[in-house]
């Protein structure tokens, strides 16, 4: 009988160390393709202003613009702070 209750116990143990350490390590991956995705993300906001910006002339185009690039770049703070919290 307290074979059996040791045996239950050592495996109800393990059971929990090595799930709580697969949740921990699920977690930390899906965090870091979270933070992926935002560089890219940002990367490619830059990429598309970068080419914007320097051939411009009209102030008016300009200023669209940088109004698009603020919505990009909130967007891009929002998704961080999802990641964060």
């Amino acid at each position: 009988m307290i074979t059996s209750l040791q045996c239950f116990a050592t495996l109800l143990a393990l059971g929990t160390g090595c799930g709580y350490m697969s949740l921990v390590t699920t977690m930390i991956a899906v965090a870091f393709t979270q933070f992926d995705k935002l560089t890219a993300a940002i990367q490619d906001i830059r990429q598309q202003h970068i080419p914007i910006q320097r051939g411009q002339e009209n102030e008016q185009v300009h200023k669209i613009a940088n109004c698009e690039l603020q919505v990009k770049l909130n967007a891009c703070i929002r998704h961080h702070q999802e990641i964060i919290g």
